[in-house]
């Protein structure tokens, strides 16, 4: 009791995003919010008025046991206010036929390979004879040709040709959701349109503040332009003070992914925490004073949020910089427990602006690193005693990235599926690196206004140091083993890691022996399900035909064996890896990179046109890829599996009148009209038929 009670904001914190999860699970509960909230507050007044005439201490229990379900309702409240209770002219709740959108751009372009991405806030909805009010925010997707001559920017007003367009769920296994990723920051929907299709008819910024920081960025970005040319050094340097990533070529993300220094080119609780550090390290002498604690205070919020600004105020930033923001006011009032219920403070109040947060990696990110770096690294820094100071800031600087990733890697596991195992040399390098190269960057862009040839001098300097460092983390990616990958963890096992670690700190830190006991039996445990799910995969015996854009792409998997199968031409790895690998991972398979065959040269397979046979564990598949009408049939032609490409087929009943199929499929070689066409005959003439456009991949257990 006495812990929660030193740490008032962290219980609130862990109550509030229970409500948040529940709201999710059960949002039944919250149609009777009103009625119970009233109820609930109505008790607690109750309470508090007995607990002024019989003593606080008494009813302390009580009051804190009638607080709490509040603070849990108001989390799912938020949820539903922000989330679900979508005004009646939301874009998802117009479903008449419309010709044209308004809307405002609300952020920064994102410069993608063929579009620029952009977020547009609407405003009205143009239909052939009128003008409907509208509201929601989209992608709208501007495709890159001639008639594109400028980035559009924050708070022009466009006038567009074109149709808004739900956003897919996955149609694969385990495939990433990006309908569900996107509808926690309220996007349903994206348009895709060309330059020649958009006008741009006015310029109104919904907030000043933000176009003030769009506008800095922009000026900083230019000056990073004109003092750094070199392209690769200039990308890294835009992503590492500004946070745009865009010009990131895909061998540097892959080494400092690689080295496990990718967090460094992303500006967030690192980039704002080193500011704050340096303040401390340069004005930590005006703290030995009350006086000079809030004049530090005052600087160091000061100089968060104006770098905040300089990098557009993006979410990432945004969170970090209202975390040292409250961390900062905590160390000036210095209460009991100040750093933990400080960051309790700062998820508390980023939660309540949008609870979806919780389930941004982001912000899970940041607050477990933050919280193993505070409670962690003192603790290992004291495992050992070095005299000498050199050393010792290098154990200092490992203790820190040994702390965060003890912290991180669960959710690193589950998100990212690998680990860094040079972590600690490429750190040693990386985080002081940062430092410097953060440092002079600022500097750079400050002295720009007022002294050009000595700010360009600072960004010759930096970009050769920015060399350094890259040449020193393509070093470390190069090494053996630099990159342990194709690790599995799901949403249970993440529970249970967190869970386990939890209980083996703490049973350690407490010498008690129950806990850790208790901690050991959950590991065991989670090694039970690890290898039943093993043993389960190796009975399985699946032909999966997989929604894949374009393409024929059928995998065979027999126990942990698997071979894919496409088509020529639709032997795209990268995308093809983006939508299969997830599912290859979650049952221990492997890659699809090491297991890939084109049909057209694959034994089980044979293209003739207008026809492609194959049989895999005896089941035969027939695939009709362009009409077949003309041809003459002696007797109806036999098959496991039949699948139409191509819209070959324009009559079921034709179908089946010249193939005998138990199972009926829909290619990815088809327009969607054409398969809620083919559904709908299929309904007719009492045909069961499985669209992988519509329906997503077909998974057809063959087990014997």
């Amino acid at each position: 009791m006495y812990f929660w009670n030193s740490y008032p904001f962290v219980r609130l914190s862990v109550v509030l995003i229970s409500g948040i999860f529940a709201f999710d699970l059960f949002p039944a509960i919250w149609e009777h919010f009103g009625v119970l909230v009233v109820f609930l507050i109505g008790l607690l007044a109750v309470s508090l008025l007995l607990s002024n005439r019989v003593g606080y201490y008494k009813f302390r229990v009580v009051n804190g046991f009638l607080a709490l379900p509040i603070i849990f309702l108001l989390g799912g409240e938020l949820v539903r206010n922000k989330y679900h209770n979508l005004p009646q002219h939301h874009y998802s709740r117009i479903h008449s036929e419309f010709e044209g959108f308004c809307g405002t751009v609300v952020g920064q372009a994102s410069e993608r390979t063929n579009h620029f991405r952009y977020d547009l806030e609407l405003k009205n909805i143009l239909t052939e004879d009128s003008v409907r009010s509208a509201a929601g925010k989209i992608h709208l997707y501007v495709r890159k040709d001639t008639a594109v001559k400028s980035v559009f920017s924050y708070g022009d007003v466009l006038l567009i040709k074109g149709k808004i367009y739900s956003i897919s769920p996955p149609g694969n296994p385990h495939e990433f959701d990006f309908k569900k990723y996107l509808s926690f920051q309220n996007i349903y929907g994206h348009a895709f349109v060309r330059g020649f299709e958009i006008k741009s008819i006015d310029n109104a910024p919904p907030n000043a503040v933000l176009k003030f920081a769009y506008q800095t960025q922009s000026a900083a970005s230019a000056a990073i332009d004109k003092h750094i040319p070199e392209s690769r050094e200039n990308g890294i340097a835009k992503a590492l003070l500004l946070g745009i990533k865009d010009h990131l070529d895909n061998e540097v993300k892959k080494s400092y992914s690689a080295a496990g220094a990718m967090h460094v080119l992303a500006v967030s609780g690192l980039h704002v925490g080193i500011v704050y550090l340096f303040l401390r390290v340069l004005l930590g002498r005006l703290k030995r004073t009350p006086l000079g604690r809030l004049l530090f205070t005052v600087i160091s919020i000061t100089a968060i949020w104006s770098y905040a600004i300089v990098t557009g105020l993006s979410p990432s930033v945004l969170r970090a910089a209202t975390m040292f923001s409250i961390v900062a006011f905590g160390e000036l009032i210095s209460t009991r427990g100040n750093v933990y219920n400080s960051l309790g403070m700062a998820a508390f109040v980023l939660l309540l602006f949008d609870p979806y947060l919780i389930y941004s990696v982001g912000f899970q990110l940041s607050f477990s690193a933050v919280f193993g770096i505070v409670y962690l690294q003192p603790k290992i820094y004291r495992l050992l005693e070095i005299d000498t100071v050199i050393l010792d800031k290098a154990w200092s600087i490992t203790c820190v990235s040994i702390a965060a990733q003890m912290a991180t890697f669960p959710l690193t596991a589950y998100y990212f599926h690998q680990f860094p195992t040079y972590f600690l040399v490429s750190n040693l390098v990386v985080i002081p690196s940062a430092t410097i190269m953060l440092m002079g960057g600022i500097g750079m862009l400050v002295l720009e206004p007022v002294a050009s040839e000595l700010s360009r001098l600072v960004g010759f300097m930096l970009s050769k140091f920015i060399w350094f460092v890259n040449e020193s983390v393509f070093l470390v990616e190069s090494l053996p083993s630099s990159l342990i990958e194709w690790i599995y963890l799901d949403l249970t096992g993440l529970v249970l890691t967190y869970t386990i670690v939890i209980f083996m700190i703490w049973g350690i830190h407490h010498h008690s022996f129950k806990t850790i006991l208790l901690g050991v039996c959950l590991f065991l445990g989670f090694l039970f399900v690890r290898l039943s799910a093993k043993r389960e995969q190796s009975n399985s015996h699946q032909i999966i035909f997989y929604e894949v854009k374009g393409t024929m792409a059928i995998d065979h998997i027999v126990g942990h064996q698997a071979m894919l199968y496409v088509k020529e031409g639709g032997s795209d790895v990268e995308l093809l890896s983006y939508q299969i690998n997830p599912n290859r991972l979650a049952h221990g398979l492997i890659p699809i990179s090491k297991s890939l065959s084109v049909m057209e040269n694959s034994k089980q397979f044979s293209v003739q046109p207008p026809f492609t046979f194959g049989e895999l564990s005896d089941m035969k598949i027939l695939s009709i890829d362009t009409t077949t009408f003309h041809l003459e049939f002696e007797h109806p032609i036999a098959t496991d599996i039949l699948i139409i490409e191509n819209e070959s087929i324009k009559n079921l009943q034709w179908l089946k009148d010249h193939f005998q199929f138990d199972y009926l499929l829909i290619g990815n070689h088809n327009s969607r009209y054409y398969s809620s066409k083919m559904k709908r005959q299929a309904e007719d003439h009492n045909l069961t038929i499985h669209s992988l456009l519509e329906d997503g991949a077909y998974v057809l257990d063959v087990r014997k």
